[in-house]
């Protein structure tokens, strides 16, 4: 039986889908898990006790070294101002694997500081870019990889909303992983920066190029509902990511020289539901890390993409 602590009882953490069948929290996955015993922690009490009643789960006092090395696995879901410290003390308790949510920081010096740490510990952690853990977009990237010896992509659209490190990072993961490459922008023109969700990270667009791709990033400022979409497009065929994530829809033409084809959507390619209880795909790759039957995370990209997206927004 693994030991898992989550940290924070907020959203993400605990309230997305405690009246709902969905498992889209860090401490419902957990807990639906034959294979741990999970213990929560959170300072507003009235959170923690309503998750403890819901889940059976034990509830920890405090947060410290001592503490942290009696688990397996802990799950960061925190406020971004308190991962650092959070972090250092679960690689200093030499806990196994962690899982913290997105962005790992806002401060560029934070996040060397956390390679250093991370290098010089025995800790795997996962970064919560959730689409990455998932079997409909594990699927999808062994198509986009099989297309990329037979066409190239020429230009990626994306549309987000609230935050261009908090949301608009999912993409560019997203991206980064179906296409197994990392992502670089270029000549980058940006635009219409709105600070409406957080004051320290503005929705904005931007133009811009990743080697030969064009590359337009559409930030929904000031909307009020949740919007994320990400078409790919090679030679001949679009890649429609629609629904945050939820619908993938593939369209192709047919090659005949001297004339533009017609994109046509090949059904059998669709997949729906594909954020489908979501945090059970990335609570089991926890758990294949502490087994040791898996053994790459994706904290070091993580890092990169952001401190890249950092500088973006400084420029």
């Amino acid at each position: 039986m693994y030991k898992v602590l989550v940290i924070g009882c907020g959203n993400i953490g605990a309230q997305y889908d405690k009246h709902t069948d969905a498992i889209q929290t860090h401490v419902k996955a957990w807990h639906l898990n034959p294979e741990t015993a999970v213990s929560i922690f959170d300072l507003n009490q009235s959170f923690v006790q309503e998750i403890s009643d819901l889940y059976g789960c034990e509830i920890v006092e405090d947060i410290n070294v001592d503490i942290l090395r009696n688990f397996d696995c802990v799950s960061i879901c925190t406020p971004t101002k308190t991962h650092l410290d959070l972090l250092e003390q679960s690689f200093t308790a030499s806990v196994k694997t962690i899982i913290c949510e997105k962005p790992v920081s806002i401060d560029f010096g934070q996040l060397e500081q956390l390679k250093e740490s991370y290098a010089n510990s025995n800790s795997k952690v996962l970064v919560n870019y959730i689409r990455r853990f998932l079997p409909a977009f594990k699927k999808l990237r062994e198509y986009i990889l099989l297309k990329l010896t037979t066409e190239k992509i020429t230009n990626i659209s994306v549309r987000y909303q609230r935050g261009f490190i908090n949301n608009c990072s999912h993409a560019f993961d997203l991206i980064e992983f179906l296409t197994d490459k990392n992502l670089t922008l270029e000549e980058i023109q940006s635009h219409n920066r709105v600070f409406d969700q957080f004051d320290y990270d503005p929705t904005l667009s931007l133009q811009a190029i990743w080697g030969d791709i064009n590359i337009n990033v559409l930030g929904l400022s000031n909307v009020l509902f949740s919007h994320f979409e990400i078409d790919i497009f090679l030679e001949y065929t679009k890649i429609s990511i629609t629904n945050a994530g939820d619908l993938i829809e593939i369209y192709e033409a047919g090659k005949f020289n001297g004339f533009l084809q017609p994109l046509n959507i090949n059904t059998g390619l669709t997949q729906t539901n594909c954020l489908k209880d979501y945090m059970k795909s990335v609570t089991d790759k926890a758990i294949e890390l502490t087994k040791g039957v898996a053994d790459q995370d994706n904290f070091l990209s993580s890092i990169v993409l952001n401190q890249k997206m950092l500088k973006y927004i400084k420029d």
